[in-house]
């Protein structure tokens, strides 16, 4: 059975764990017979594909060479679980490399978080696997002077590699056509390009998937949705009395307001909103963690959403459920710019911003909450018309063209003539 690696993902972060099952499920309708592989640290939850963890050290010593030399300086990691062997076989079996990382090619990150990205690309390249790099975002390379010139050099020689670059806003379009162009596409985020239902059969064992209960809305509710990353942008309580003042306008307006964590860590933010309101029942916390599938069924019953999370955006407007965002990058930005909502867009580096006009924004938010629904779920349809999938799984082989099975063939050839 020939094989599909997908590297970059993750279970923790439910906008990651979101793509993961959108690729696998994409990958399942086309092609039924694949063995799915995803490179990850989390533990295996009764999952139909199989989690392996692969570690930096085991793939650069893979890459042979001075990379070799280097791999073996590296410590070893207590999560790996394949062996180089293993490793090498699985290599040799793989049809294609999947990389989905949301954001990970950059200067906002360590020196390492871009080398361990480019080691996948330099990875497949060295066993001849075609690679597809899904919608993300890219850049800016502004790098430390010490690490500049080789960082550059190695994202010169192999981007050029992966068939496909999906770059996810335009703002990564112009930082990677100083590279590449040939292989270099425009669109918009994986999740957003999916179909919402997922076929379980194709992600759990049977009987491996257990829920939570289902959780009934009340009617007349907004979602918060915050993100502990704006933390960093200003202080924990300037953050959460925003958060309080968009409170208590909901309220004042007569809806209820449920906090709902999108990410493990952002569980301390909506607890910090919950304790300003401990006997309000208006006020929701929903403590308990849920996967991707069962978040997008929680937000799918909103009104509309207040949210920090760039996936929990992406699940909203599948269902057509306006988004107020509280975001800093550009894909927030261009994002809510695809679908015409530019004006309920809030800078998190700017709270004095959001202190002033969010009730305004909120207003008008309850005002329009039915045209802007209509003309989301228009842009959804539009953009779910024309998907990658099929150009990015559309053609893979039945059986990877391997040197073995090569030699086989030409000597059958030869016997035949």
């Amino acid at each position: 059975m020939s094989k599909i690696l997908i590297v970059g993902g993750q279970m923790e972060n439910k906008g990651a764990q979101a793509m993961t099952f959108t690729v696998i499920n994409e990958i399942k309708k086309r092609h039924p017979e694949k063995e799915i592989l995803v490179n990850c640290i989390d533990p295996d939850r009764g999952y139909a594909f199989d989690i392996i963890k692969i570690g930096k050290k085991l793939k650069i010593e893979m890459l042979g060479g001075v990379f070799g030399t280097v791999g073996k300086l590296i410590p070893n990691a207590e999560h790996v679980n394949v062996t180089r062997g293993e490793m090498e076989r699985i290599m040799k079996e793989t049809d294609m490399i999947v990389d989905i990382s949301g954001f990970a090619l950059s200067s906002q990150f360590t020196i390492r978080h871009s080398v361990n990205y480019l080691v996948n690309i330099m990875l497949a390249k060295r066993y001849k696997v075609p690679m597809v790099l899904m919608p993300q975002s890219f850049g800016p390379f502004d790098y430390e002077s010490k690490y500049k010139s080789f960082i550059m050099a190695l994202i010169k020689k192999y981007i050029t590699y992966p068939t496909y670059i999906y770059a996810r806003e335009d703002e990564g379009m112009q930082f990677l056509s100083r590279f590449t162009t040939r292989n270099l596409k425009r669109s918009m985020d994986l999740v957003l390009q999916g179909s919402s239902d997922y076929n379980l059969d194709v992600l759990f064992k049977s009987g491996a998937y257990k829920p939570n209960e289902r959780v009934a809305v009340k009617e007349n509710s907004v979602g918060i949705v915050p993100n502990v990353k704006t933390m960093k942008y200003g202080s924990r309580e300037d953050l959460l009395q925003a958060y309080r003042k968009m409170t208590d306008h909901l309220l004042k307006r007569g809806l209820n307001v449920y906090l709902l964590r999108h990410s493990t860590e952002d569980l301390e933010i909506c607890k910090g909103i919950k304790e300003h309101y401990p006997a309000d029942d208006r006020v929701v916390l929903l403590e308990n963690e849920y996967d991707c599938i069962e978040i997008h069924h929680i937000l799918e019953q909103f009104t509309f959403i207040i949210a920090s999370r760039y996936h929990s955006i992406i699940h909203a407007y599948k269902d057509g459920i306006p988004v107020l965002a509280l975001g800093w990058a550009t894909k927030y930005q261009e994002l809510l710019g695809r679908f015409g909502q530019k004006e309920y867009m809030f800078d998190v580096r700017d709270l004095a911003h959001v202190e002033r006009d969010i009730e305004s924004k909120l207003d008008r938010m309850i005002e329009r909450r039915d045209e802007e629904s209509r003309h989301i779920s228009a842009v959804t349809a539009e953009i779910q018309s024309h998907t990658i999938f099929s150009e990015v799984f559309g053609e893979l082989p039945a059986v990877k063209m391997t040197d073995e099975l090569a030699e086989e063939l030409e000597d059958a050839t030869l016997q035949i003539g």
